[in-house]
């Protein structure tokens, strides 16, 4: 960028002029809608990117989007998304903060500093947007994590009569602790039988039971307990036998629920009229 060293002294001399044009245009944003976050929120991480814009200026860069002189102010504003989806806020409100401190910034400089800034700020935009809903997603996905870990069903059907019903589509590391807890309440209950039901697991969910029944075999290798799979898919069902088997675990698949659960009730010691 031509001239360098005077566009960084403008930056530097206004940065509070620049700080509090940028308050009171973020107010009043007409791109924010729900407004549930004050200005005066952010204004240490304004101050931030202001700071690394100098710095960035500082080396006589052209401040091309992607470039090693702009790589703090990036990860500053992908930092700044996450931290948005954190609050609660929209993505509106991190569009509106960049936006509008563009807009404060290209008023103060030379014309001819302009256009770099404004490529600049349009990147910075959507680091900080892609932050956001990359935060905004594994907040999700560990909300979904902890709801099938609490909410799926690992229970006795019947005293000794123990239970896994898997459903939704859980990570490795939930099924993980789904099969621990159902082996446990195998173990706990002295049950003959552990039910596997599988009719409600999603169909991409499959590939990590996979890997999850490998370690539950381990723990299950050695004991007298019975794995009976109900309500699989042909694939799954032909995978996990054949792991089974391997481990020389005892097994027995059934396509109907209600028929694994009246085969451990059998070997439960209960009567059952079939």
């Amino acid at each position: 960028m031509a001239e360098a060293p005077q566009l960084v002294a403008t930056l530097r001399e206004r940065s509070n002029e620049i700080l509090a044009s940028w308050l009171a245009q973020f107010e009043r944003s007409s791109i924010r809608f729900r407004r549930s976050t004050k200005a005066s929120a952010h204004t240490a991480q304004v101050a931030n990117l202001v700071e690394l814009l100098v710095l960035a200026t500082t080396s006589n860069a052209d401040l091309r989007p992607g470039s090693p002189e702009t790589r703090e102010l990036e990860r500053s504003a992908a930092f700044l998304g996450a931290q948005f989806a954190s609050e609660g806020a929209t993505g509106f409100d991190v569009a509106a903060l960049l936006l509008e401190l563009r807009d404060v910034v290209a008023a103060i400089v030379r014309p001819e500093h302009g256009p770099a800034l404004t490529r600049l700020f349009e990147w910075l935009t959507v680091v900080a947007l892609d932050g956001f809903a990359t935060a905004g997603m594994q907040s999700l996905r560990e909300r979904t994590a902890d709801q099938l870990e609490t909410g799926t069903p690992v229970v006795e059907l019947m005293p000794k009569v123990p239970a896994i019903l898997l459903v939704g589509a859980p990570s490795v590391s939930v099924l993980d602790n789904l099969l621990a807890r159902a082996w446990m309440l195998a173990v706990g209950t002295g049950a003959p039988c552990l039910v596997f039901d599988c009719g409600g697991l999603a169909e991409p969910a499959e590939r990590n039971l996979h890997k999850s029944y490998a370690g539950f075999l381990d723990q299950v290798s050695g004991s007298a307990v019975q794995v009976l799979l109900s309500s699989a898919r042909r694939v799954l069902r032909e995978h996990l036998v054949a792991m089974t088997s391997e481990k020389g675990v005892a097994f027995q698949h059934f396509d109907r629920l209600d028929s694994a659960v009246a085969h451990a009730m059998e070997r439960a010691g209960y009567l059952v009229r079939r």
